[in-house]
C-alpha cells in the first residue's frame, strides 16, 4: 500500500514541475488529486499521519493555486483532521481550524459549528484541555446560533455550563448559573422546548446554592415561578424550595430529607450530586461542622 501511495506522490511532484504554455491550473488540480489518492492509500493502510499530511498538501493546492476550489480544500482539511485525530489531536485541531475559517468566511456557519463541536469533544477527552474545550463548545454554540440552529446551540451551551460547574477547579458556578438561566428562558419561548425550562431553572438555582448563596437562589426562584407558572408545584420547584429553606435555616436534616425524597422519584445524576455536596458544605461550614476539603468526604444523607 505505501509503495502505491509513493507512486502517486512521485506523479504529483512531476506534475507540479511540468512546464506548460497553457493555463497552469490543470496541473495543480491534477497534482491535488494525486496527493489525495496518496492520502486515501495511506488511510487504507492505517498510516494516519502520512494520510493526513497528504490530504493537507492537496488542500493547500486547492486553496492557494486554484480559484473557487475552497470546497475541495475544506473537504481535504476535514479528511486530514479525521486521520490526525488517531495519532495527533493538535494536528487534527489545526486542520479543522483551517476548514472552519473558510466556512465562516463563506457564511457556512452550520458546517463550522459541527466541526467546532468535534474540536471541543477532542479537547474534552484530552487531559489538561478542559478550559480549551469549554471555549470551543462556546464557539460551537455561537456558530449554531448564527445558523439559527437553536436546539443545537442550546445543547452546546448546556455543555459549557456542565463543564464550567463540574470539570474545572475552582468551578465557575456563576457562569454556569447564567447559562442555565438563559436556557430556561429560551425554552419557554418554544412550545416544543418549554417543558425543559423547569430542569434548567433547577440547575441555575443549584449553582447558586452550590456557591452558598441562598439569597440569590431565593430571589431567582421567585423570578422563575413568575416566568413558568408550572414550576412552583412541580417536582423541581418543590425540591428547590425545600433546599433553599433548609440552607436558610442551616437545617442539615431538612436538606438531606429533600435530597432523599427527590432521589426516590428522580434519581440524582452525578452533576446534581456534586453541586448538592457543595451546597451541603455551605450548611455544614456555617453550622460549625468540621469537614474536609474534599467533597468526596461528604454525604447528602
Amino acid at each position: 500500500m505505501s509503495s502505491r501511495a509513493e507512486e502517486f506522490i512521485n506523479q504529483a511532484e512531476k506534475t507540479l514541475t511540468k512546464f506548460s504554455f497553457f493555463s497552469s491550473s490543470a496541473k495543480y488540480e491534477d497534482a491535488a488529486e494525486l496527493y489525495a489518492k496518496a492520502a486515501n492509500t495511506y488511510k487504507v493502510a492505517q498510516l494516519w499521519m502520512e494520510a493526513g499530511k497528504n490530504y493537507m498538501i492537496a488542500a493547500d493546492l486547492y486553496l492557494t493555486k486554484l480559484k473557487d476550489q475552497e470546497t475541495d480544500a475544506c473537504q481535504n482539511m476535514v479528511l486530514a483532521g479525521g486521520c490526525f485525530k488517531r495519532v495527533s489531536p493538535p494536528d487534527a485541531i489545526s486542520a479543522y481550524d483551517g476548514a472552519i475559517n473558510i466556512w465562516l468566511e463563506n457564511g457556512r456557519t452550520n458546517m463550522a459549528a459541527k466541526l467546532m463541536k468535534e474540536i471541543a469533544e477532542m479537547q474534552e477527552s484530552e487531559p489538561g484541555s478542559i478550559v480549551d474545550a469549554i471555549e470551543s463548545f462556546q464557539k460551537a454554540a455561537d456558530y449554531y446560533d448564527m445558523a439559527e440552529a437553536k436546539s443545537q446551540s442550546n445543547a452546546m451551551l448546556a455543555k459549557v455550563a456542565e463543564l464550567c460547574s463540574s470539570a474545572i477547579d475552582p468551578a465557575d458556578l456563576q457562569r454556569a448559573s447564567t447559562i442555565y438561566d438563559k436556557l430556561g428562558r429560551t425554552s419557554l419561548d418554544s412550545s416544543l422546548l418549554k417543558f425543559n425550562a423547569k430542569g434548567y431553572f433547577l440547575q441555575a438555582l443549584l449553582c447558586h446554592l452550590g456557591q452558598g448563596d441562598s439569597i440569590a437562589a431565593s430571589q431567582k426562584f421567585e423570578t422563575y415561578i413568575h416566568l413558568d407558572y408550572t414550576l412552583g408545584d412541580s417536582r423541581e420547584g418543590k425540591f428547590a424550595s425545600q433546599l433553599i429553606e433548609s440552607i436558610e435555616k442551616y437545617d442539615a436534616d431538612g436538606f438531606a430529607n429533600a435530597c432523599s425524597d427527590y432521589d426516590r422519584i428522580s434519581r440524582l445524576d452525578p452533576w446534581k450530586t456534586a453541586i448538592l455536596l457543595k451546597a451541603k458544605r455551605a450548611i455544614d461550614g456555617i453550622g460549625g461542622g468540621d469537614i474536609g476539603d474534599d467533597d468526596d468526604d461528604l454525604d447528602l444523607t
